[in-house]
């Protein structure tokens, strides 16, 4: 099944021919002269109409287009009462577009939020930045298709939910990051460039420093704060596996294997990450191709049993108790030696 096809009524017509299920939004600017925005709103617009005909974006709540990013998703209406404040990823990979979700009376939407400098490239001559921008576009357009198959297979979670312990908050957090990037990279791989190339360097500068970084939260722990180190470990080990996701969507939806990657696939080799890899690539494949089908969430628990299973592998046992809590043992196997 490919990712064109899971949700199209409409295949047996050409993709220009298929109605689009881009809804009636607005583009929201901020910093922007009128004219640049009327040019660049437009532009958006069309954009979105056409990948409204290759996937489903009925549940798009808006568009707001920044030069000061940070404060556009700071600033976002969320549609609910939070302290939590949306952030770009700053890291190794610096975040320039998001598909939060938002509530809209009862109805979960999502919404995109771009950085000013790269949405102008959807107006611009350069065609590389061009198509990066297009892509980036189809990656976020993918994110509002993949919100609503989960909101239609687990209605009145997302933004709705509490979460009972520290363990489940913090293993849903993974499972959700990991799932959400390998199926939008899946989907909208071919749209726009190639992302590929760079998903293969982010990936492997994460996978470069993951024993250092393990290494330093287990021996820099004081025997104090365990949620301090647990949630560490969690987000250090999410990080790695996240950005595994993206790099084995993005080659599923084109059609190439890890040995077509030679400088992740040497590598992974013989490290003890690989296995773990091929068996997250697996687990996304499923949940995949099920897409928006989803009876219960047995296929996802696969990658939330999965990241306890590398931490417990390589920093700490966990034990999780019948009243919420929870204790570690903290051991040293051969990667810290």
């Amino acid at each position: 099944m490919d990712a064109n096809s899971k949700t199209d009524e409409h295949a047996s017509l050409s993709w220009e021919d298929r109605p689009s299920t881009c809804p009636d939004f607005v583009v929201s600017f901020r910093g922007y002269e009128q004219e640049a925005a009327e040019t660049l709103g437009a532009a958006i617009g069309e954009t979105l109409r056409a990948f409204g005909r290759i996937m489903d974006i009925s549940n798009l709540d808006g568009v707001t287009v920044g030069y000061d990013y940070d404060e556009a998703l700071a600033q976002l209406d969320r549609g609910y009462e939070t302290n939590f404040v949306l952030e770009r990823t700053n890291g190794v990979a610096i975040g320039v577009a998001m598909t939060p979700s938002v509530l809209r009376g009862e109805s979960l939407k999502s919404h995109i939020v771009l950085a000013g400098h790269i949405a102008d490239a959807l107006v611009g001559n350069d065609v590389e930045l061009r198509s990066m921008t297009v892509h980036t576009i189809a990656h976020e357009c993918s994110h509002v298709e993949i919100t609503a198959a989960w909101e239609k297979c687990f209605p009145g979670e997302l933004l709705r939910t509490r979460f009972p312990t520290l363990l489940t908050a913090w293993r849903s957090e993974v499972t959700s990051a990991c799932w959400d990037e390998y199926a939008a990279c899946r989907i909208s791989a071919d749209l726009g460039y190639d992302p590929v190339p760079g998903y293969t360097q982010t990936f492997l500068t994460i996978f470069s420093g993951i024993d250092k970084k393990v290494g330093e939260l287990v021996g820099g722990f004081d025997g104090t704060n365990v949620d301090q180190l647990v949630g560490s470990l969690f987000g250090a080990v999410g990080d790695l596996m996240k950005f595994a996701c993206y790099l084995q969507g993005a080659l599923a939806g084109t059609g190439r294997k890890l040995d077509d990657v030679p400088d992740a696939s040497s590598a992974l080799s013989a490290h003890w990450f690989s296995p773990y890899f091929d068996r997250l690539a697996d687990a996304c494949n499923e949940i995949f191709s099920e897409f928006g089908r989803w009876p219960d969430k047995r296929q996802f628990e696969v990658i939330s049993d999965l990241v306890v299973e590398i931490i417990e592998d390589q920093a700490v046992t966990i034990w999780d108790h019948e009243d919420g809590s929870y204790s570690v043992r903290i051991h040293h196997p051969r990667l810290f030696l």
